[in-house]
């Protein structure tokens, strides 16, 4: 039987896509983002997306953990501050990594202040990340 090798899922370690949107793409203040997950949930790995602000050298922690279909497919509306580029990056999060995302998340919605991150927690694996343009 030949072996057949498929990068883009390996069983029991944590895989995604960014389908939507495309990489280069220009995107408005906020835009839509869709794609795939594999091994994700079960209290092992949570999935979230961030955005990275070029100008500002920021991480943004979206709304999440980002909620994963049973069939894999997942969906997001991201918020983009002002114009340049950034970023769109589905990160595998550890306990430790949600935890401290969740933490960011809380206090910046309490405060309604949303600083950014200067870097990602640990136990974060980056899995997809496109580059897109707000114009």
């Amino acid at each position: 039987m030949p072996f057949v090798h498929q990068p883009e899922y390996i069983p029991g370690i944590p895989a995604a896509t960014i389908t939507t949107p495309t990489n280069n793409t220009r995107v408005e203040n906020s835009v839509f983002v869709k794609g795939t997950a594999q091994n994700i949930g079960g209290g092992q790995y949570w999935l979230w997306l961030v955005l990275y602000d070029y100008n500002a050298n920021r991480h943004y922690p979206q709304d999440g953990p980002v909620a994963v279909s049973s069939n894999g497919q997942w969906e997001m509306t991201t918020s983009f501050g002002s114009s340049g580029r950034y970023d769109i990056t589905a990160l595998a999060a550890d306990q430790n990594a949600n935890d401290n995302l969740l933490l960011y998340q809380a206090a910046s919605e309490s405060s309604g202040d949303y600083p950014g991150l200067p870097a990602l927690p640990s136990g974060c694996i980056t899995l997809a990340s496109v580059t897109v343009s707000r114009t």
